[in-house]
């Protein structure tokens, strides 16, 4: 197969975002809806990519959580700072739930808009959460 430089350039970034697998890869959308995702997202949290894409990323979040709408201040914290941190627990497909760290981006087009976000996750270890 023949590339030039940048279907290349382009192939390389996608490889580099599929392959990672200690970090959850996470495109969202400007409302939260997941776009994509990559190995490391569905080895943390169980999820094929298609039985994700599609769903609303609060789906990892703690039922009180959801409540207190911590997924939605986190994209608008994002939105207007460029980017939201935060440590805590997370739910995976099977319900078990881990200490997770991560990281919303906010993506910008060329006039400034939000168009997106992306979502760098990766699961705690005990020793990592004191």
């Amino acid at each position: 197969m023949k590339l030039d430089k940048k279907e290349k350039l382009e192939f390389l970034h996608r490889r580099m975002i599929d392959e990672v697998q200690d970090y959850a890869i996470i495109l969202l959308d400007s409302d939260g809806t997941i776009l994509s995702w990559n190995k490391g997202a569905q080895e943390i949290k169980g999820y094929r990519p298609d039985e994700i894409v599609g769903q609303n990323f609060n789906i990892f979040y703690l039922p009180g959580d959801r409540q207190e709408k911590l997924p939605e201040q986190l994209l608008e914290l994002a939105r207007r700072e460029g980017r939201a941190r935060h440590i805590g627990r997370r739910v995976r497909k099977d319900g078990s739930t881990f200490w997770g760290s991560i990281v919303i981006t906010a993506l910008h087009d060329d006039d400034g808009t939000v168009v997106g976000f992306t979502k760098l996750s990766r699961q705690l270890r005990d020793h990592e959460i004191e």
